[in-house]
């Protein structure tokens, strides 16, 4: 039996779906191995079994449906993936780098087509508006490189759409003028429309897509299809009022930005199904416009070559002048010229209106394809040269965080595993390669135990996965659950916890219940307690409390870290709230702290944090409070009972605690500097005054004065409650008078009737620090004093001390606990 021949082009939906797959398949990887970018590749194989060569395919109703499809889904990508954080801190140089960008290539079109091509003005501004535009065909080469966050990269990518914009309000002028519609009604009513859209798409998508997220929870697929749907309604809506499809899918991807965070399963889907699908078929039908016959034209070649010098001259010189308006380095300017060469986009859509409107002939058409094939190659191929040295140079750049970024994730409960670990994956720095370690403790060994643990873990590890992040599970057979998580954490040299609470506490729970409360009391990692109640995308803003003194303790800096990141990888609003005496030195070390995110600090007046908290936080608002354990300079007796007060006010929202880190504390105390005097049985009847002159007569008994100013010196500036632990109090004040730290012990083993104090207090710190010091050096001397006293053994060894020595011994042993207790 004699097998049928395919007639050519092939008609068989499945053949042409095979071949185009082979294309996918053979593309990258062939010319990939001659240093050529893979999008070139499929753009020239396209070609190849297009009609003007092998006549395989051809550009029928459904490789213009799919390239459509992924173009509009480039666009899309580009806007979702765009960082708005760092895009409003550097507007001003995106609008501005992109006016110039198509400013340019408009220009010199408009100097050159009238006296080379005999263009008429309407012919030449089109010419401007093609050769002004660009497409972001070689984004994926900078994503895969890592340098998209880059701030001259994301400039590039946000001038993208004043470039399209301008472009097609030109094209909208052009046929207005040639259709005779030059009257102000007709721009008006434009104008008018396209504000309506921009209004629609930009203030109503984001609150219908968070009330779907609400309501849809880990149904990826739904949200998939949710999103797909406002893409392409968006750009139907705008191609309705008058603006290209891409404009509106660019928008919906800006305005569904924040809801889609970096790290997510969610947006790991969308990026494989564009990268491997969507995307290609769009440059694939790229290539099957090239007619190759045409090649032979002189003609077409002259017209192409003009054509590609007016592009890289305008989008070129726009680069690099890009280094002295918007400062960007020699290898970003290259990189950015990379990026904004490529034409295709709107290129395509202006030349074809153009032709239609008899403007252009075929010529110029068969010119602006070769245009295109020549800059997708160009593009491309200078952004991934470039790009490699721009990504070495941030390679080199000191890691904004001071040690590894490893989150262990304790997981106990199925219902709440997925939640659990899509916040550690937004904790954790994008950029950092250290897995996620989620742990589950199989208490008493059995083989049950066992396999709940491991299923567990295969959910956990199912969802990092989806996520494209690392993760390294461990089951451990302990039957204290305390014990398993602590050891653990060392074992991973973990430098934060996260960990599930339900939002009650168990009977005797001195805080949330046994194992938070023990695992609080055995480690020193920075812990986030979450209390999930809604999903995490849903949310608008993150209100932070920062109770008083937060500031002050070392491992402020790494919380600010991490609550800015989960605010930038979920497009959140920080809404800070500080004591209004601490708001000018929190909003500072916020400001410092990276990455970019939009941040607002208000003072809370008299320190109500609660009531600033009731006032603040509205319908879908994370609520968090920043905390310190026992033994704080910033510990109070109210933070105890906080989080169960803040659970019961804000029931149905999203509750964080993030206990500071005490790693840094840990490895400095092996060599706290300066000395330490001991004064014992103080009287229990003394006044504040009173008892720090005693203290301090120890080393500056022969200068009554000194004592006396450093006596009230230390009083006035203590806080309201100057407890760092029940039965502590802590004084502190720089002063001219020491040329190193030098901390004071007092013991009173009847108990002291101290201000502010929660009740008797049996240990006095008083802390002077040399005037001069750093304001670091002045935490860590703070934060070291108040760690020698945070247990409660030793507050009753120091009581029972009979010499200042033992007493000394106490805290020494107290000051050197291991490094590793905890990260």
């Amino acid at each position: 039996m004699d097998l049928p021949v395919p007639q050519l082009p092939v008609a068989d939906p499945v053949l042409v779906v095979a071949i185009t797959m082979l294309i996918l398949l053979v593309g990258p990887l062939l010319f990939e191995r001659f240093r050529v970018p893979g999008l070139v590749g499929l753009i020239a194989l396209g070609a190849v079994a297009g009609p003007s060569v092998t006549g395989l395919l051809e550009r029928d109703a459904t490789f213009a449906l799919l390239g459509t499809f992924g173009l509009l889904y480039l666009m899309f990508m580009a806007g979702l993936t765009l960082d708005l954080d760092e895009f409003r801190r550097a507007r001003g140089s995106a609008v501005g780098f992109g006016a110039l960008s198509f400013g340019l290539p408009m220009g010199l079109a408009l100097l050159v087509a009238p006296p080379l091509l005999g263009y008429g003005w309407s012919s030449a501004l089109l010419l401007g508006s093609i050769v002004g535009s660009h497409t972001l065909l070689a984004l994926p080469v900078v994503q895969r490189l890592g340098i998209a966050r880059n701030r001259a990269m994301v400039i590039a990518t946000g001038a993208t759409l004043i470039t399209d914009l301008l472009s097609l309000v030109v094209l909208a002028v052009v046929q207005g003028v040639e259709s005779g519609q030059t009257g102000a009604a007709f721009w008006l009513r434009f104008a008018g429309l396209a504000a309506v859209w921009a209004a629609a798409v930009l203030g109503g998508v984001p609150p219908l897509a968070r009330a779907f997220f609400r309501r849809v929870r880990r149904e990826d697929d739904l949200a998939f299809a949710f999103l797909l749907a406002v893409v392409f309604l968006s750009a139907w809506l705008a191609g309705l009022v008058g603006l290209a499809p891409i404009i509106g899918a660019f928008v919906a991807g800006i305005a569904l930005n924040p809801l889609v965070p970096r790290q997510s399963p969610l947006m790991t889907r969308l990026r494989f199904v564009g990268d491997a699908v969507f995307i290609p078929f769009f440059l694939i039908s790229v290539g099957l416009l090239v007619d190759v016959r045409v090649l032979g034209s002189p003609s077409v070649w002259g017209l192409a070559a003009l054509f590609t010098a007016l592009v890289v001259a305008g989008k070129g010189g726009s680069s690099l002048a890009g280094r002295w308006l918007a400062g960007f380095s020699w290898d970003e300017a290259w990189t950015v010229a990379g990026l904004t060469i490529p034409q295709a986009a709107a290129t395509l859509a202006v030349t074809l209106i153009g032709f239609e409107i008899g403007l252009f002939s075929q010529e110029v058409v068969n010119a602006v394809v070769l245009l295109i094939v020549v800059t997708c190659f160009v593009g491309p191929s200078l952004a991934r040269s470039a790009g490699r040295r721009v990504a070495a140079a941030e390679a080199e750049r000191p890691s904004a965080a001071d040690a590894p970024d490893r989150i262990l994730v304790p997981l106990a409960n199925p219902d709440t595993a997925a939640e659990l670990m899509e916040l550690a994956l937004l904790l954790r720095t994008p950029t950092s390669e250290e897995p996620v370690f989620p742990i589950a403790i199989a208490r008493g060994g059995g083989d049950v135990h066992v396999a709940d643990a491991e299923r567990l873990m295969a959910r956990a590890v199912e969802h990092a996965t989806a996520a494209s992040v690392p993760s390294q599970p461990t089951v451990r057979i302990d039957d204290n659950a305390v014990e398993g998580i602590a050891r653990g954490a060392r074992e991973v040299r973990a430098s934060e916890i996260v960990i599930g609470w339900s939002g009650g506490a168990s009977p005797g729970a001195v805080i949330f219940g046994g194992v938070i409360d023990g695992l609080l009391a055995q480690t020193r990692a920075a812990v986030v307690v979450a209390r999930l109640a809604t999903p995490l995308a849903s949310a608008a803003r993150l209100v932070v409390a920062v109770p008083p003194g937060m500031h002050r303790e070392l491992g402020f800096g790494q919380a600010v870290r991490s609550l800015k990141t989960l605010a930038a990888q979920t497009g959140l609003r920080l809404v800070v709230l500080a004591a209004a005496d601490d708001a000018p030195a929190v909003e500072a070390r916020v400001a410092a702290a990276r990455p970019a995110a939009r941040v607002e600090v208000r003072p809370a007046e008299g320190a109500d944090l609660l009531g600033a908290l009731t006032a603040t936080v509205g319908r879908g608002d994370i609520v968090c409070l920043v905390s310190v354990r026992r033994g704080a300079a910033a510990w109070r007796p109210s933070l105890h009972r906080l989080p169960r007060v803040l659970a019961r006010r804000f029931a149905g929202h999203d509750l964080l605690t993030l206990y500071l880190s005490e790693a840094e504390v840990a490895a400095l105390a092996t060599e706290a500097p300066g000395t330490t005097h001991v004064t014992l049985d103080l009287p229990p009847d003394d006044e504040v005054p009173v008892l720090l002159r005693r203290l301090l007569a120890v080393r500056f008994g022969d200068h009554p004065a000194t004592v006396a100013r450093l006596a009230d010196t230390l009083a006035a500036g203590a806080d309201a409650a100057p407890e760092s632990g029940p039965g502590v109090a802590l004084y502190h004040a720089r002063v001219p008078d020491v040329d190193a730290p030098a901390t004071f012990v007092g013991v009173c083993p009847e108990g002291l009737a101290v201000p502010g104090a929660g009740g008797p207090v049996r240990v006095v710190l008083a802390v002077l620090v040399p005037d001069g010091a750093s304001v670091a050096d002045y935490r860590q001397a703070i934060a070291l004093a108040a760690q020698r006293v945070r247990s409660e053994a030793a507050l009753d060894a120091l009581a029972l001390a009979a010499t200042p020595a033992e007493a000394l011994a106490t805290l020494a042993a107290e000051e050197h606990l291991p490094a590793d207790v905890a990260a």
